[in-house]
């Protein structure tokens, strides 16, 4: 049955507050408001219980960590990035867990059954059954958690249906945001040290949650090129920074690129403590399209022939043994969706 919410609105210093009848508020905000943070780096935003964000979103969330339900640690796991727009200079994280009772969850965790369902619920506008993609420019609401470092919106560990979050299609397919060039010395100290700012100014706190590009480095550890692994970038000056790499199928496809690349990813952290959260930035690029001088995912490449799966420009047998290999797995949240 559908619950019926009443809402009161109320108009507090320029922006428009609802109460519902359960006493629960909500705002729209920016992202740089959603996103602030004390000397420690912990975020301080607690206005309302519940939170509207809109942006573009800046990636798949199958290619960012593993949908599919399983038993391990948090099960099968969902998150996108969405950018703010118009001035607005930073970005959310926007995460749902299976197992929400190993990590302080109050009421219990998703079964595999239900954990499918919620997929196909967020992985679609509901007005319109259409399939959200990176490049979407999308509403979202629901409520929020601080975790290591950044403000996320997401179910605050619990998996009863009163802390869904809720997402909508505005306009389609606008484009990934323009990355915002930068480069290691405007994130890194002389000591390769992260640069913090409490008023997120400067260094990292600035780019956080944004997609970025850093030009003219090097990948100095290629043994570690794997699904899911992470790869360290260095601008030959003995600034480092580290790379964290989705499980996009390009980088079992692909080998690591080699010599002076750019980089283009998302500017995300996750701090190594919870309290003190001044470390833990890296970029995030969830997939690799295999071009050799950027590290990044352009979708489809030229020659794009239906059965060519290794994306060389031909069919032939080694296509075929990449399908036999992939027989009838599927995308959770994708397959099966009514």
């Amino acid at each position: 049955m559908r619950r019926i919410t009443l809402f009161a609105i109320i108009l507090i210093s320029g922006f428009i507050i609802s109460v519902n009848v359960f006493g629960e508020t909500i705002a729209q905000v920016t992202h740089w408001e959603l996103q602030a943070v004390n000397a420690n780096g912990e975020g301080i935003y607690e206005e309302t219980d519940k939170v509207i964000i809109t942006g573009i979103v800046l990636n798949n969330p199958e290619e960012m960590l593993v949908p599919t339900p399983a038993t391990g640690y948090m099960g099968g796991q969902w998150q996108i990035y969405v950018q703010g727009e118009d001035g607005d200079h930073a970005g959310t994280a926007v995460y749902l867990g299976q197992y929400y009772s190993k990590v302080g969850g109050q009421s219990g965790s998703y079964t595999d059954e239900q954990l499918l369902s919620e997929l196909c619920r967020i992985n679609h506008d509901p007005n319109t059954g259409y399939t959200f993609a990176a490049g979407d420019r999308i509403k979202v609401t629901g409520w929020y958690k601080f975790y290591k470092g950044k403000l996320n919106v997401n179910e605050i560990h619990e998996a009863d249906p009163d802390f869904d979050f809720e997402m909508e299609l505005l306009e389609p397919a606008v484009g990934l945001p323009r990355p915002e060039v930068i480069s290691l010395d405007m994130v890194k100290d002389s000591n390769d040290g992260f640069l913090f700012d409490q008023t997120r100014m400067t260094g990292c706190e600035y780019y956080q949650g944004q997609l970025v590009r850093v030009d003219d480095v090097n990948i100095i550890d290629a043994n570690n090129w794997a699904p899911d692994a992470t790869v360290t970038i260095s601008d030959g000056s003995g600034r480092t920074f580290p790379v964290k790499l989705g499980i996009g199928d390009g980088f079992t496809r692909y080998d690591c690129p080699t010599g002076q690349i750019d980089v283009i990813g998302i500017f995300d952290q996750e701090s190594s403590g919870t309290t003190i959260c001044k470390d833990g930035y890296r970029l995030w690029v969830t997939d690799y399209d295999g071009n050799g001088l950027v590290l990044t995912d352009r979708g489809h490449e030229r020659g794009n022939l239906p059965g060519d799966i290794n994306t060389d420009y031909k069919v032939d047998l080694t296509d075929f043994a990449e399908l036999a290999a992939n027989w009838l797995e599927q995308r959770a949240g994708l397959y099966d969706c009514e």
